[in-house]
């Protein structure tokens, strides 16, 4: 006789697993965890999924990375070095909105993608995000401010200053779970980072070789 899968017992699943990806990593979590979470039994969640790793593939799909990916490279774009050019809320503006809304919408996803899938492939990606965007950066960079040198200096600086937006990402998406919290704290990490990498163009203009 042949099973019928129920759409409503694999959203519990799915549900459960995303939960235990977040919390403990791909590695460590387990299918028996997975499953206590869903309240439906070990055999009954590898009817639905053969395996951990087709489970995780389910939550983190090539769209989603891809979507995340482009809408960063839309925020890295849109993004102006200049006070002047600073709104009331720039966290909320166009594409730095659109990034922003979609991380709440996804936050244990994202949480997934940048800081606990060591095991699958996208282990890496964390890391490849950084670099690409301080690439994309200094193009930004050099676009407005064709006379300064981008020096090794000012590239270890951009890379440090954007590790630590990302960690600070994961650590925002992991410690609040309401849409409010989340906008409160990207808003004062906002003020906070671009505060601080327009005081760091400043520096490095200021200490540029005439």
């Amino acid at each position: 006789m042949v099973q019928v899968l129920k759409e409503t017992v694999r959203f519990k699943i799915v549900n459960a697993a995303e939960i235990h990806f977040a919390r403990s990593g791909f590695r460590k979590a387990t299918i028996k965890d997975i499953a206590q979470e869903a309240n439906v039994s070990i055999g009954n969640v590898y009817k639905y999924y053969p395996n951990k790793k087709s489970l995780f593939e389910a939550i983190i799909t090539p769209e989603f990375v891809e979507k995340f990916s482009r809408l960063t490279r839309n925020r890295i774009s849109a993004f102006e070095i200049s006070q002047k050019e600073h709104s009331p809320h720039p966290y909320l503006d166009n594409e730095a909105g659109e990034l922003l809304h979609f991380l709440i919408e996804n936050r244990l996803k994202a949480v997934i993608l940048l800081a606990r899938s060591a095991g699958t492939k996208y282990e890496d990606f964390s890391q490849q995000y950084v670099e690409a965007m301080v690439a994309q950066a200094i193009d930004r960079i050099s676009e407005q401010h064709p006379q300064l040198e981008i020096s090794p200096l000012l590239q270890f600086m951009l890379k440090k200053v954007l590790t630590n937006s990302v960690r600070g990402i994961v650590s925002t998406l992991e410690h609040f779970e309401d849409s409010e919290s989340i906008l409160k704290c990207f808003a004062a990490a906002t003020t906070f980072h671009l505060g601080g990498i327009t005081a760091l163009i400043e520096w490095a203009a200021g200490n540029s070789n005439p």
